[in-house]
């Protein structure tokens, strides 16, 4: 889980939080889940691949707003040789309304952008992290 405050420059003049902010709080979630799970991100990347985003859908909620906490459950629930899915829960704290659901995929990639495969122990590693979503 990750915890996240919606900063004034992720609002619009209503103090509510740009549809464009999602996208990043997943990808800090994302990549601290990975360190939360043992692996840095920059250890992938340090072996010239990486996890480029192929896929991103939010369905929305609920509003966050200027100044809230929030929370990101992040899961990974999918994982092959070229490319894995993470799901995510983001919640209000004070109330743990729910905000948002989210989901993104993603393709591993050289420096150079072509699709790879996942180096074998990331994907042992992943394999190993994959949880179902629930009922």
């Amino acid at each position: 889980m990750t915890r996240l405050r919606v900063r004034f420059a992720e609002t619009d003049q209503m103090a509510v939080a740009h549809h464009g902010a999602y996208a990043v709080w997943l990808e800090v979630a994302r990549v601290e889940w990975l360190r939360a799970h043992g692996y840095a991100y920059t250890e992938l990347e340090a072996q010239g691949v990486s996890l480029a985003v192929s896929m991103l859908t939010v369905r929305y909620r609920g509003a966050a707003r200027f100044d809230d906490e929030l929370r990101v459950e992040t899961r990974l629930t999918a994982a092959a040789s070229r490319g894995c899915r993470f799901t995510y829960e983001i919640r209000r704290d004070v109330d743990d309304a729910l905000i948002a659901r989210a989901e993104t995929e993603h393709v591993a990639v050289d420096r150079r952008g072509r699709a790879v495969r996942i180096p074998d122990a990331w994907h042992a590693f992943l394999m190993r992290q994959v949880e179902r979503e629930p009922g």
